[in-house]
């Protein structure tokens, strides 16, 4: 199950940002190589802006893949924290069964020591 420890999801969800991150800095910079290539050294202004928002678009990619990475992060701690929680819920049922148990064998106990000494003697 995603999310528990000791399975890897929630580091592996972590460890995709960096290598999404380089991937998306590789293209812009192929990006941006290609236009300054395209276009001769006095270049137009047009192609100067087309290459800036080329870059900008990679820019934002790699914001939305920060994004994206924190979400799958957030997703994995709530699943744990949802193991967590029904864990907990478990134990606490446990233990108030237990408590009814011994509450019964309390009020056993005290009914049978209530009847005194001479009516214990019969039974």
């Amino acid at each position: 199950a995603r999310g528990f420890p000791g399975n890897g999801m929630d580091t592996d969800a972590q460890d995709d940002v960096p290598t999404t991150s380089r991937l998306l800095e590789d293209i812009r910079r192929r990006l941006l190589r290609a236009f300054q290539r395209a276009v001769p050294r006095a270049g137009s202004r047009r192609a100067r802006e087309a290459a800036e928002a080329a870059a900008e678009a990679a820019s934002e990619e790699r914001g939305w893949a920060r994004v994206e990475g924190a979400l799958a992060g957030l997703r994995a701690e709530l699943l744990e924290m949802r193991f967590q929680n029904r864990r907990l819920a478990r134990t606490l049922l446990d233990l108030n069964m237990k408590m009814q148990q011994l509450k019964k064998e309390y009020e056993l106990e005290m009914a049978w020591e209530s009847q005194g000494p001479e009516d214990n003697a019969g039974n």
